[in-house]
């Protein structure tokens, strides 16, 4: 009778225990010529629009790109905006090297879009830009590269 009741009460509490059909994370990924990306976030479980957990990793091939970002992580620190919606997915990140006096600053915007609020996958462009910066100035500089190419995110569940 014991492990009936026990039986029962598990049960009872096994849809609690289901994960929700929510999206869990996104996953975003772009290799060119002269690009490899590769980011993720997860989604809150208060708010699906809101990210948490924002990270990833770059590479920029080329010798007119200064050697810490040939490779670079991304972190949540550099996520300036973001957009989600059942359509659209934007992004726009922003480093500065180095971090406390820079001298270079990467900007990289990602915007994509899917067809249908059903599909897992969004597919668009992003736009990097890597600049060297005027003595003292956060924006103005001048260009070392400036790309755009193609990027999908899908939706992880």
């Amino acid at each position: 009778m014991r492990h009936k009741l026990l039986l029962v009460a598990m049960l009872a509490i096994c849809p609690w225990a289901m994960p929700a059909n929510a999206a869990e994370r996104i996953y975003c990924a772009a290799s060119d010529a002269v690009v490899n990306i590769s980011l993720e976030s997860g989604f809150s479980k208060k708010d699906e629009e809101q990210l948490i957990h924002f990270r990833g990793i770059a590479g920029v091939k080329g010798d007119a790109v200064p050697p810490e970002f040939r490779r670079f992580e991304i972190n949540s620190d550099m996520l300036r905006q973001y957009w989600t919606d059942d359509r659209d997915l934007r992004f726009s990140l922003q480093a500065f090297s180095p971090p406390k006096a820079p001298v270079y600053r990467v900007t990289l915007s990602i915007l994509t879009s899917r067809k249908a609020n059903s599909e897992p996958r969004f597919e668009g462009s992003y736009r990097l830009a890597v600049q060297k910066l005027k003595s003292g100035s956060r924006v103005d500089g001048e260009i070392l590269l400036d790309h755009d190419a193609p990027i999908f995110c899908a939706i992880k569940r």
